[in-house]
């Protein structure tokens, strides 16, 4: 596809605000735009769990980096305004875990546009740092799977970021397969919920430069969420350096087109902007 033919947006990348990000937000858009990416947002890591206690935890002061990320998109909408259009975002984890702080995270900027994630179930650690060999997987899953039930019903987000975050370590990591039709009981009626709030569901490309070697998530969970009414859908390369932005993007493209889809979005001010499929 080429940037004639495809208008390509990318709706999910950290800055150096992030506590796992590298570079400026200047260093994403001018990647960006040599990559000839047309939409981009910067969505910073803002952990609900980690509010309070900033001093104690790995991720850092949210109440501080998160208006810094902003105050940075802000310029740097400024200075590349007419080149990429830059999205202020925000990629709020574990919501549920604690809502006074959630609120207090949407509050600190006027944002385009909030992604909701899970990254670690309550009372344990991120997926990245659990053994599995000493845990069960099935339980471990439908625990994940019912909070992110629990966010998608708390509704204060645009996109569900990487539905299928899990298997990143699970399957690509430790190499232990899942069926995901165990779970679909419960998948099934987070698309239904998100379809009902006119919320949109991410297709996440870091699995394609990953060991798991596919979307988060795939092409069979795509159907059952285009089956179900599912219309929104945002993409996004969870990059954490300029030289990923972009990664995947075409390929996610192709593969919805493939799935029944003729659109995807981003959203602005948070409201679905529709992007024909070519």
């Amino acid at each position: 596809m080429s940037k004639s033919e495809q208008i390509i947006c990318d709706c999910h990348c950290h800055s150096e605000w992030s506590f796992d990000g590298s570079e400026s937000t200047d260093d994403i858009c001018r990647k960006a735009v040599e990559k000839g990416i047309d939409v981009i947002a910067i969505t910073d890591h803002c952990e609900a769990n980690g509010w309070n206690n900033p001093d104690e935890s790995e991720f850092g002061n949210f109440a501080e980096l998160i208006p810094q990320s902003a105050a940075h998109m802000k310029e740097s909408q400024k200075k590349y305004a007419g080149k990429v259009k830059l999205l202020r975002g925000i990629e709020l984890g574990q919501a549920v875990q604690d809502l006074e702080a959630a609120e207090k995270s949407l509050a600190l900027d006027d944002f385009d546009f909030v992604l909701a994630s899970v990254h670690n179930v309550r009372n344990m650690r991120d997926f990245y740092w659990l053994d599995y060999e000493k845990l069960s997987v099935d339980e471990l899953l439908k625990t994940y799977f019912k909070e992110i039930l629990e966010v998608v019903r708390w509704n204060r987000f645009d996109s569900l970021a990487h539905l299928t975050y899990p298997l990143r370590y699970i399957s690509g990591k430790s190499g232990i397969k899942v069926d995901m039709s165990r779970y679909f009981y419960i998948t099934d009626e987070i698309f239904k919920t998100l379809t009902e709030n006119g919320k949109a569901l991410e297709v996440n490309t870091s699995g394609l430069r990953q060991e798991l070697g596919k979307t988060m998530p795939d092409a069979e969970l795509l159907k059952r969420y285009r089956e179900l009414g599912g219309e929104y859908i945002t993409i996004g390369s969870d990059a954490h350096c300029s030289e990923d932005i972009g990664s995947g993007i075409n390929e996610a493209i192709k593969l919805l087109h493939d799935t029944g889809f003729t659109k995807y979005h981003y959203f602005e001010q948070h409201k679905p902007v529709e992007i024909l499929i070519k």
